[in-house]
């Protein structure tokens, strides 16, 4: 079983100074480093409210740790909770995105639509029912890994879609892996 610690990053030249407040981390500086703790691996890298950065580590039991501001031993509730929240500001992050796309992927499309009705000739079903998918995203109990698939007569591709999404890095994330580059060839 190894330590868990929750710490912040080290002034370079003043290894007691931990950057825990804006003042500290946006000052002049020549470089942060991690602590100097025996057998530290650093697991996650967050930004706190502040955006100061901060990791999650693991360091061997029989490590000697000192607890002091910007540097902490937690328990693995506090370690789940503080990564469970990391990943829902994450998800809360992408809706918007997802929303973004769809508002976007709406307006660039409403001439068509007000040209219908302008002219009195119908929209195609196919279309009328990509545009009413749209409206309803995001939808259901898991997260929009695709968009509804567009008509013929609107250019939209997923692999954008998805990689603005993916670009929104999770924790436990829980969409499958991204296809390797290969897969999308072949």
């Amino acid at each position: 079983m190894a330590q868990l610690l929750k710490h912040y990053w080290v002034d370079r030249d003043n290894l007691n100074v931990f950057a825990v407040s804006p003042a500290i981390w946006t000052r002049p500086m020549f470089g942060y480093v991690a602590p100097n703790i025996e057998g530290l691996e650093i697991i996650h890298r967050l930004e706190d409210d502040n955006k100061i950065p901060f990791c999650l580590s693991t360091c061997p039991d029989e490590t000697t740790v000192t607890e002091k501001e910007g540097l902490e031993i937690i328990t693995q509730a506090e370690w789940d909770a503080i990564v469970n929240a990391y990943d829902a500001k994450r998800e809360a992050q992408r809706y918007a995105v997802v929303r973004e796309i769809r508002d976007q992927l709406l307006a660039e499309t409403d001439w068509i639509a007000i040209k219908s009705l302008e002219t009195g000739v119908a929209l195609s079903a196919e279309f009328s029912t990509w545009r009413e998918a749209l409206r309803d995203l995001p939808n259901g109990d898991t997260f929009p890994i695709d968009l509804p698939a567009a008509p013929v007569t609107v250019s939209v591709t997923n692999e954008e879609y998805q990689g603005k999404i993916r670009s929104i890095t999770m924790i436990n994330d829980p969409l499958p892996p991204a296809p390797e580059p290969e897969e999308l060839l072949g």
